[in-house]
C-alpha cells in the first residue's frame, strides 16, 4: 500500500499532512477487498487523494501451484503495481513515498517521522517476527542470493543498535524523493543489466546498487511486526495460522497488535474445543496476566473458566498445617538444593482445588493452563490432533503435560502410533498446561501414578 506525500506534518495524527494513497488489491479469494475498502472509506478523509484499484477476477495466475505459490507472473504483476505507486508519486511531485505490504504490521505511531528525519534515500524499519526472519538482508551474494553473515544476528536481536547500511530491505520502506540518487529507481523493468533473480524485492535492490543509493535499516524502536511467511505448498489457512501466533507473541513481548477500530470484525466463537472444561489459574494480584492470557486465548478461539489461585506468598507456616498440607519428607530441589518454596505450595494448592471441581464435577477431560503459558505455532492444532489420535489407539492415559522442564537429557520411551507423545520420567516443572483425565483423580494418586508428556506445543 504506497502513500506519497510532500513533508510537513499535522500534529494529531503524527503524520505528513498533504497525503496520497495509492493501494491495489486482486487475485484474492478471501475478504481483502472489503476490509481494505471499509478502512479506506472511514479514513478518506485524512488523504487529499486516494486511488484506489481492486479487481476481483480473476483469482489466481495461471502458472501457480497454489495461493501461496510466487510463479514469475506473479512477480510481474507485483512489480508493475509499484512502478505504477513510484511513477504516480513522481507525478504527484511527492516528497516521499512509503511502501508496506499487507504481511507488515506498524505499531509504533512516530515511524513516518522517524524515518524522515534520518534523511536516507531508502530506509526501513526493522519488523520483528515470531522468528529470526525480518524485512531486511546484511548480505547479498554475486548472484543476488541470500548470503549469511554475522551481523544479522547481533543486528536482529538488536545487540546493535542504529541504522545500518545494508543491502537490501522489503515489506516496509521508505524513499526520499527528493534526492538525485532515488531518480531512477525502478521496480519494472528489471535494469538491462539485471541477471539475478526474477524478484520484486532483489529486482529493487539492484536498481538502488546501480544507481548508488545507499539503503538502511534502523532498530532503535520496536517498530512494528511481520508474519513469517509460508512454504509454496501451504494454504491460507497456514497463513491464517501464523499470523495468530505472531499476534500471541506481540502480546508477550510488546507491543501488543490492537485491530483498527475502523475495520468490523466479526465476533470470535469460542470453544472448549471438546474438553469438558479448561481452567485457566491466575493470581488475583495478577489481572495483567490474566488479561493477555484472556485475549491470547480469544485469539485461540478457546473459552477458559479462570480460577483464582491460591496465593503462596500469603501463606504461613499455620495456614499450610490448617489445609492439611505435609512437605515431602526428604524433598529437595534438584537444581538449587532447596525445599518447597511458598510460591510453590500455593501452585501445588491451587491445582489440588482443581482436581477436586474435576471429580466434583465429573468432568471427563480437562485441560489446566497457569497464566504465564507461552503457545507455540499450531498449538490448537496440534492439541486436537493428539486427543484424535488417542483416541483411535484407545490409549489409557492419566495425565499429559503440554508444558514441562525434564530434568534427565536421557531419551523417553515414545508411545506408538501418537506423534510427540513419550512416557514422562521425572520433570522439575510441569504444571504450566496439562491435560488431566478424572480416571487419574479417582486413584490414590499419592501413591503414583503412570504420566506421559506431549512435547512442545506451549512453553511455559
Amino acid at each position: 500500500m504506497p502513500q506519497a506525500f510532500r513533508d510537513g506534518a499535522k500534529p494529531s495524527l503524527e503524520v505528513p499532512l498533504s497525503r496520497c494513497c495509492r493501494c491495489a488489491t486482486d487475485h484474492n479469494v478471501d475478504n481483502t477487498t472489503e476490509i481494505l475498502q471499509e478502512w479506506f472509506t472511514a479514513m478518506q478523509s485524512q488523504y487529499r487523494h486516494i486511488e484506489w484499484k481492486a479487481e476481483d477476477d480473476p483469482s489466481s495466475y495461471a502458472d501457480e501451484l497454489g495461493p501461496k505459490h510466487w510463479s514469475n507472473e506473479r512477480f510481474e504483476h507485483v512489480m508493475r503495481l509499484k512502478q505504477g505507486a513510484l511513477n504516480f508519486a513522481r507525478a504527484e511531485r511527492a516528497d516521499y513515498i512509503l511502501f508496506t505490504d499487507t504481511d507488515s504490521i506498524l505499531t509504533h505511531n512516530q515511524t513516518l517521522k522517524f524515518l524522515m528525519a534520518q534523511n536516507k534515500s531508502v530506509i526501513a524499519p526493522m519488523l520483528d517476527s515470531q522468528t529470526y526472519y525480518s524485512n531486511f538482508w546484511c548480505g547479498i551474494t554475486p548472484q543476488g542470493y541470500y548470503r549469511r553473515t554475522a551481523d544479522y544476528f547481533p543486528t536482529k536481536n538488536r545487540h546493535r543498535v542504529g541504522c545500518f547500511a545494508v543491502p537490501m530491505v522489503y515489506a516496509a520502506f521508505l524513499i526520499d524523493l527528493r534526492k538525485g540518487q532515488t531518480a531512477k529507481l525502478a521496480f519494472y523493468p528489471p535494469h538491462p543489466s539485471y541477471t539475478w533473480p526474477f524478484d520484486d524485492i532483489i529486482v529493487f535492490a539492484y536498481s538502488c546498487q546501480v544507481a548508488g543509493a545507499e539503503i538502511y535499516l534502523c532498530n532503535q524502536e520496536h517498530f512494528g511486526f511481520i508474519n513469517v511467511p509460508v512454504k509454496s505448498h501451504h494454504t491460507l489457512e497456514d497463513e491464517r495460522i501464523n499470523f495468530v501466533h505472531l499476534v500471541l507473541e506481540a502480546m508477550v513481548d510488546g507491543p501488543p497488535m490492537a485491530p483498527s477500530r475502523h475495520v468490523y470484525l466479526s465476533p470470535k466463537h469460542l470453544t472448549k474445543i471438546g474438553f469438558d472444561e479448561i481452567f485457566l489459574i491466575n493470581l488475583a494480584r495478577r489481572p495483567d496476566r490474566q488479561q493477555r492470557m484472556l485475549s491470547a486465548l480469544s485469539e485461540l478461539e478457546i473459552d477458559p473458566l479462570v480460577v483464582n489461585a491460591v496465593d503462596g506468598s500469603a501463606l504461613n507456616s499455620s495456614d499450610i498445617k490448617k489445609l492439611g498440607v505435609d512437605l515431602l519428607p526428604g524433598y529437595y530441589d534438584p537444581f538449587s538444593g532447596r525445599t518447597l518454596t511458598k510460591g510453590e505450595v500455593g501452585c501445588f494448592l491451587s491445582h489440588h482445588h482443581i482436581w477436586k471441581e474435576i471429580v466434583d464435577r465429573g468432568l471427563e477431560k480437562s485441560v489446566v493452563l497457569e497464566d504465564d503459558v507461552r503457545f507455540e505455532p499450531y498449538f490448537k492444532k496440534r492439541l486436537l490432533r493428539l486427543m484424535d489420535e488417542l483416541e483411535q489407539v484407545q490409549l489409557d492415559w492419566d495425565l499429559i503435560y503440554l508444558g514441562r522442564k525434564q530434568v534427565n537429557s536421557e531419551d523417553e520411551t515414545p508411545v506408538e502410533d501418537v506423534r510427540n507423545l513419550v512416557v514422562a520420567e521425572y520433570s522439575y516443572w510441569t504444571l504450566a498446561a496439562q491435560i488431566i483425565s478424572m480416571r487419574r483423580l479417582k486413584k490414590p494418586w499419592w501413591h503414583g501414578m503412570a504420566s506421559t508428556a506431549f512435547q512442545n506445543p506451549t512453553s511455559g
